[in-house]
């Protein structure tokens, strides 16, 4: 039902998976704390703005438990010590601020709230020995709190992998240490490094999420000024099979029209599947030089009889998941998917799936070819 789906979709928006985060986390918090301390500060106001950053931007970087722990420490000393020395309130709340700030940037453990409470401390005191001491316990309990309350919500309840870590570099599909095509290219931590300190600024935003980022930009850019669909450079005759298609006629259409792919379609010619060169391969276990054109024969030869140990027909081998694209799709979405994927062909379907094209490799390199060279034609003019 559409109000049930909008309603499902609504509940599980991060904005949602936040608020729920910060309710569970927070009612950790406040338990245990006035469990354990049942006095008038058992709980310190910057913890607030804590897990409101814990839970909505888990993934920045003042998010991750150093940051949290060391301003939080930090900026207690910092607090105390300008309270217990500087009499000028004023004074004492500037100074405590900025030493707090100081510290963090010093040491690498930004975390914003750690101010408020050196601001909280230096302004509530001065503070006796004993006085200082308590606060000292519980700005470790307080932040302590926070943070096992962060790791249980967010992995157990959330889903949500918390302290983040950069995911290693996965394997890519021809099972090498290289990375998919559309990365090599791109930035490098050398790049975000220069970057940042020609800026001289801080970045609150993760490496990894910073070159999605900009990967994401630049495909938006390059869809928006190639501005190419594939209804622009398409095949429209495309050669189909059916479900029941023999293999023998399959891999006769192959080689007769010099293709390396049949989109497989049904009765209304609606896209079920396609059968591959690749496909036709995996069907035999020897596919050395000697012995592959024997066993290519055999699987291709119709089998006499009712019933066979081994595939007849199209459907048997045909890939049933296809990444498919209709006429209108900007061909930027589509150079990502046949690089990184090693995809060489693309059926093009309608709003029905019926085939209406195919958009292969050739295509999209002489469309960009094209388009690359009327622009450097026009812009020499």
């Amino acid at each position: 039902m559409p109000f049930l789906s909008t309603t499902y979709r609504w509940l599980l928006s991060e904005g949602w998976r936040a608020a729920f985060g910060a309710l569970a986390g927070m009612a950790l918090c406040t338990v245990f704390l006035h469990a354990i301390t049942p006095g008038s500060h058992w709980m310190l106001a910057p913890l607030g703005a804590t897990l409101m950053i814990l839970y909505v931007q888990p993934h920045s970087p003042v998010a991750q438990p150093w940051p949290v722990i060391g301003s939080y420490l930090l900026s207690c000393l910092a607090g105390l010590a300008c309270a217990q020395w500087v009499a000028v309130p004023q004074l004492c709340a500037t100074l405590a601020v900025a030493c707090s700030i100081w510290l963090m940037v010093r040491l690498d453990c930004i975390h914003p709230p750690g101010a408020a409470l050196a601001l909280g401390l230096a302004l509530d005191g001065p503070h006796s020995g004993e006085a200082a001491l308590q606060l000292a316990v519980q700005v470790g309990l307080n932040v302590g709190m926070a943070m096992l309350s962060t790791m249980l919500v967010s992995n157990l309840l959330l889903r949500r992998p918390y302290p983040f870590t950069a995911q290693a570099q996965a394997l890519g599909r021809h099972q090498t240490a290289d990375a998919a095509p559309m990365r090599r290219i791109g930035l490098v931590h050398a790049d975000l490094a220069s970057a940042v300190k020609a800026l001289d600024t801080f970045v609150d935003v993760q490496e990894d999420e910073l070159v999605d980022i900009y990967n994401l930009a630049v495909d938006h850019a390059f869809g928006r000024h190639v501005g190419l669909t594939c209804a622009d450079i398409m095949s429209r005759d495309v050669i189909t099979a059916h479900f029941d298609t023999d293999l023998e006629e399959a891999w006769s259409q192959l080689r007769l029209h010099k293709i390396k792919s049949l989109p497989v379609v049904d009765g209304f010619d609606r896209l079920i599947g396609i059968a591959t060169v690749a496909d036709f391969l995996r069907q035999m276990d020897d596919t050395s030089a000697a012995g592959m054109a024997i066993r290519l024969q055999g699987l291709l030869r119709r089998t006499p009889g009712v019933s066979s140990a081994k595939a007849e027909v199209v459907g048997q081998i045909m890939t049933a998941k296809v990444f498919s694209a209709h006429p209108e799709t900007p061909i930027a979405p589509l150079v990502v998917q046949m690089t990184d994927n090693g995809l060489p062909h693309i059926p093009i379907i309608d709003a029905q799936r019926k085939v209406v094209g195919m958009v292969t490799q050739s295509d999209m390199l002489a469309a960009l070819y094209k388009r690359i060279a009327v622009s450097e034609a026009v812009a020499a003019a």
